[in-house]
């Protein structure tokens, strides 16, 4: 959508000034996004590394559209942040260096969308219940709390079949069904087992005897390797009779490496510690 708008930009600047070429881009291509909106005067970059406006905070996208024009430049904002660091207490994987300065492999976005492999075992129980990205950095930040206002715009509004869906019966999704659900969104980015490897670290965060069931299935069947590993770590968190049953099979049959790794770990587990001790 933003890049249709973009391509309409072009050829009304086109109109204006013919002959001219250019060329949009939105989340794609070798661009410095942030640091050219920042020196464009769309806002500062802030502590949490991302673009800061004073009035739309950064609930907003940003998309650039290159053109062979000498035009006015915008003067940059200065740096509003302040001495506030709510946004660097906030991160519950503790992915911020320091203020602007971010390790990605510690984030919560990057563990769900881009990591393609196992999510580290220490981060696991940071995670809480995020399946696909964390805003936590956003939604502390005073800049955002106060322009809260829902877009006008349809197409960014959220679909309702994608709202804070139950999480057991993800599990139980094939690939085509997986991929017919999800159709049309940035979730297919993380493709099926990704994004289950991330909702067995929320079940198994979320410690509910009832999610036991759908693991053990997900253990005992799942075709990836990488799903059926992080139901071993869930189970192992959970750590009822039921789950701990669940792993002992699975380690009499499983012939993947790493699974039985992850197996062999989360039968050492034992049951989490209760909240509060």
């Amino acid at each position: 959508m933003l890049g249709e708008r973009l391509e309409k930009l072009l050829a009304a600047v086109q109109e204006m000034a013919p002959g001219a070429r250019g060329r949009a881009y939105v989340d794609a291509g070798p661009v410095l996004e942030r640091d050219a909106a920042a020196r464009a005067g769309l806002g500062w970059i802030g502590k949490n590394t991302l673009l800061l406006h004073p009035q739309r905070g950064s609930w907003f996208f940003l998309g650039e559209l290159f053109l062979d024009l000498e035009l006015e430049y915008d003067r940059p904002l200065r740096d509003r942040c302040g001495r506030c660091d709510l946004c660097l207490k906030a991160c519950p994987t503790h992915a911020f260096v320091g203020p602007y300065v971010l390790d990605a492999r510690r984030c919560i976005s990057y563990l769900t969308i881009e990591l393609k492999g196992a999510i580290p075992h220490d981060l696991r129980p940071l995670m809480g219940t995020h399946i696909f990205g964390c805003d936590i950095c956003q939604d502390v930040c005073p800049y955002n709390v106060k322009n809260q206002a829902m877009t006008a715009e349809p197409a960014f509004h959220p679909r309702g079949d994608l709202r804070a869906p139950e999480l057991i019966p993800l599990l139980a999704l094939t690939d085509g069904e997986f991929r017919r659900r999800f159709a049309g969104s940035p979730i297919l980015r993380p493709k099926r087992r990704g994004f289950l490897r991330n909702v067995c670290v929320a079940l198994g965060n979320l410690g509910d005897p009832r999610a036991v069931p759908a693991l053990a299935r997900a253990l005992r069947e799942d075709p990836e390797p990488l799903v059926r590993g992080h139901a071993a770590w869930a189970l192992g968190r959970i750590g009822t009779p039921e789950a701990r049953r669940a792993l002992e099979e699975a380690s009499r049959h499983e012939d993947e490496g790493a699974v039985r790794s992850e197996i062999a770990e989360a039968l050492g587990m034992g049951a989490p510690v209760p909240e509060g001790r």
